[in-house]
């Protein structure tokens, strides 16, 4: 069962990095995350605040690399892009199931919409482009993840 999330608007990229900082109080060991959107709507950038704020350090797009790993801080973050994967046979060369539900980090999927690879619990954020700069909807399914959409949207209402 999925939980409708309600759209939240966000101003542009410093907004987004912003978000992915909200993310970060709330995730732990084992969470999934997909991340759906066109490009340039946002993804990496998020990504980029929520690795930032867990201590990590600076991230970048994994579109050639397909993962990156960013350890050191609280929680290892695997950040996923499947753009580029055009067959499901290609998935098995990622190693998404040693990381997937990994206690020691969490584990982010960029275009997670292209191959069902996240567990069934898991946080979906969609970004979009609007003419103010990106709207964002998350929501949640199984437990953890309705949990997780909860978290982040009250976090984004708070800080209106």
């Amino acid at each position: 069962m999925t939980a409708s999330g309600a759209a939240r608007e966000l101003a542009g990229a410093a907004a987004t990095v912003a978000v992915g900082g909200r993310l970060a109080t709330a995730v732990r060991g084992g969470d999934a995350i997909a991340l759906i959107g066109d490009l340039g709507a946002g993804k990496t950038t998020l990504v980029s605040g929520l690795v930032a704020a867990l201590g990590g350090g600076q991230a970048s797009s994994p579109t050639f690399s397909l993962v990156n790993e960013y350890p050191g801080g609280r929680l290892v973050v695997w950040h996923v892009d499947l753009y580029r994967l055009e067959r499901a046979a290609e998935l098995v060369e990622l190693g998404l199931d040693d990381v997937i539900g990994d206690r020691r980090g969490i584990c982010v999927v960029e275009w997670a919409d292209r191959f069902d690879v996240l567990p069934a619990d898991h946080l979906r954020i969609e970004l979009g482009h609007v003419a103010a700069g990106r709207r964002l909807v998350a929501t949640g399914s199984g437990p953890r993840g309705r949990e997780l959409a909860a978290e982040l949207l009250g976090s984004l209402e708070g800080a209106r």
